[in-house]
This record gives structure tokens, sequence and C-alpha cells, in this order.
């Protein structure tokens, strides 16, 4: 009897599975695009000491932030990602109409969270207290907390300032490789960041 009945167990969850997995494909449609948007966060834009551009992406990070710098919302813009000892990260800017002593450069970064820590240590060298945050919308709220983490304990305030009209399509993020791949790394390294201390559960509620 115990093995019928464990049988018929595994049956009944085997069913289970399978229905919900249907049902999950059928509406894919309407819950899948919210895990897009949930990685996206509401831009804050208003003037401030400088511009931070995240390095990666295809372009789209130093577009806006150069667009945002022309905007007149600061008068420094701070790179980062770029390889140690190199000035790709000042060219891709001055081509797009950046001043050359507005651009700081936080070259050697690996990942957000040294790239956080570095813009930390460069605005307080250069006394500013205010940035705006451009990376792209599945990357920026991973982005914003790992930022609040590293300003925590400082008078460092930072807004975000999501890239506007990149390759980033948050209701159809899982029809190409691209985008699956992004969303996906992007819940993988949230769990990661916030095993590691990167983000705090203040950072999680603006605190």
């Amino acid at each position: 009897m115990k093995a019928r009945g464990c049988a018929l167990g595994c049956v009944g969850f085997a069913i289970l599975v399978v229905i919900g997995s249907v049902l999950g494909y059928r509406l894919r449609r309407d819950w899948l695009p919210v895990l897009g948007h949930a990685l996206d966060v509401a831009p804050e834009l208003r003037p401030a000491d400088t511009i931070i551009v995240l390095g990666g992406g295809d372009g789209d990070r130093e577009d806006y932030g150069s667009a945002l710098y022309r905007q007149g919302l600061a008068l420094h813009i701070v790179s980062t990602g770029a390889p140690a000892g190199t000035d790709t990260a000042a060219v891709a800017l001055i081509q797009r109409g950046i001043p050359r002593p507005a651009i700081v450069l936080a070259n050697g970064t690996q990942n957000t969270h040294e790239d956080a820590v570095r813009s930390r240590q460069l605005m307080q060298e250069h006394g500013w207290h205010t940035a705006l945050l451009v990376t792209d919308p599945y990357h920026i709220r991973r982005s914003l907390w790992t930022f609040r983490t590293a300003f925590s304990g400082t008078s460092l305030q930072v807004w975000p300032a999501p890239v506007v009209g990149g390759w980033f399509d948050a209701d159809h993020w899982w029809q190409d490789e691209r985008g699956f791949v992004a969303v996906n790394d992007e819940y993988l390294k949230i769990v990661y960041y916030l095993a590691r201390g990167y983000i705090t559960p203040a950072a999680l509620t603006g605190q």
C-alpha cells in the first residue's frame, strides 16, 4: 500500500508539474514582462556634480550619459570599466562631444561592486556629493542598490538614470538570446551580491 501511495503521489506531482508548465508557457506574455520591468527603476533626473557611466554595453550608455551632460545636468562624467592604463573610455566620450577635462576615468574595475567603490573614492577626492548613475535598464536596479551600499556612511547621493532608447526590451526580453542572458544573469547576480554583502537590506529600501 505504501509503494502504491508513493507511486500515486509521484504521478500526481508529475501531472501538476506538466499542468503548471503548460499554463506558464501559455501565459508567458503576461508574467515574463514583469520580470524584465522589475529590473528597471524610474529615472530621477536632476542636476548633479557628476554623471557616472558604467562600463559595458554597446555604446548606449555613453550615448545617454553624453546627452545628459549636454543637457547641463552635470559638469563631469566618470567612466568606469575600461582596461587599466588605457584612454579608450575617454576617446568614446570625446567622440560624443564631451571635452576631455570633464572626463574622469575609473579604469580597471571588473564588476559593478568595484565600479561603486572606485566611484566613491573619486567623488570624495574631487569633493563631489551627488551623481547620476547611467547604465542599461536591466542593470540599473542592481547597480543602484550596489552604489547605495558602497555610499552608505557617507554624504554621497546617487540617482538612477537608466538608458532611454537602448536595445533592451523589457516586454520581449526572452525572445532573443541577448535579452534572455541579460535578465537571467541579473537575477543570479542580485542573489550573489546579497550573499557577498555588496547589497545590504538598507539599500533595498533606499535608506
